[in-house]
């Protein structure tokens, strides 16, 4: 049986929803934080908490990195729809990804009618 609170939650985050779309079609790889990005990673949890739930940023971090490998990727692990090779940063599929395959389908329907709809001309007489 589906749990629509876990597909919706995965879905919430833009960063997350990207990520399962290219999964429909081939394993990803994932950049590790680096830097001072992965400084801040390592230095203290409470701080990095706080910095991803901050509306600051600190310049030189990649806030994409540092968010994808501390809150999406976890939590989509968790819900078992990847699985996340963290020494490869590869990412694949996971067991339940079958349960949100359907609206993964959906979404890349409706991003690629975007990309190949053309605007619509009409002239006034």
């Amino acid at each position: 049986m589906v749990d629509y609170d876990d597909v919706f939650d995965a879905l919430a985050a833009s960063h997350r929803r990207q990520l399962l779309v290219k999964l429909l079609s081939s394993p990803q790889y994932v950049s590790k934080p680096s830097g001072i990005s992965r400084e801040i990673a390592v230095a203290d949890e409470n701080l990095l908490q706080r910095h991803l739930s901050s509306s600051r940023t600190i310049a030189e971090v990649d806030e994409y990195s540092v968010s994808m490998h501390h809150t999406h990727l976890p939590k989509l692990a968790e819900y078992g729809f990847i699985e996340w090779n963290r020494d490869d940063n590869l990412v694949v599929q996971g067991p339940r990804f079958g349960e949100i395959r359907p609206q993964l389908r959906l979404l890349a329907e409706q991003q690629e009618g975007r990309r190949t709809k053309a605007p619509v001309v009409t002239q006034r007489r």
